[in-house]
């Protein structure tokens, strides 16, 4: 639930590709005979959007055909008609994705924004969005958020940089992550150098 959840928090923050990760890895991880045609059809929904975005419409007409197609499968908690009836149209139109955004996607009739999700769906999703834009400082600040968090401390740093920067990503968030991250790599190497 938290994957799906970090894959819808970041389709309806516009994130796309980075939404598109946290949704694959959960699709992924399903046993082949048991995988969920729902979330490949978000998956592919993503890539669909994601690529008329970036001008490669060929692409995209093919794959929002199909992911209409799979989230017909839909058991109805994830709202998805006028996710499919905005698929068929970026099918048809693939300038489309340049003019409006898809519908925000509804689980259960909730809104689910990066502004609401706390950890672990904030960490899968603040993980994704740095994965997909190569910042490896954040990810290495989401993975000690998360030891943070399992050595019972919800209100580190880490912790809170991890939300900021999934919830506002600017440039003086991103410099203070960097910032915590290149501290406490010093410090653990100082501690480590005690044993040597």
């Amino acid at each position: 639930m938290n994957h799906l959840r970090a894959g819808i928090a970041l389709f309806n923050a516009g994130h796309y590709l980075a939404a598109h990760e946290p949704w694959e890895e959960l699709w992924l991880d399903a046993p082949t005979g048991e995988r969920d045609d729902c979330i490949q059809g978000l998956v592919q929904a993503t890539a669909a959007t994601h690529k008329a975005r970036t001008g490669n419409w060929s692409g995209a007409v093919g794959l929002a055909e199909s992911a209409a197609e799979y989230l017909a499968a839909c058991d109805g908690a994830l709202e998805v008609t006028p996710l499919i009836t905005w698929l068929r149209r970026l099918a048809s139109d693939p300038e489309l994705a340049e003019r409006e955004r898809p519908p925000i996607l509804r689980p259960d009739g909730e809104t689910v924004t990066v502004k609401h999700v706390q950890f672990p769906t904030a960490a899968i999703a603040a993980d994704a969005l740095a994965e997909t834009r190569g910042d490896e400082t954040v990810e290495q600040a989401v993975e000690y958020a998360i030891a943070d968090i399992e050595a019972d401390d919800e209100t580190s740093d880490f912790v809170m940089l991890t939300l900021a920067y999934l919830r506002d990503d600017s440039p003086a968030v991103r410099q203070r992550i960097a910032d915590h991250v290149d501290r406490r790599r010093m410090r653990e190497s100082d501690v480590e150098g005690l044993f040597e």
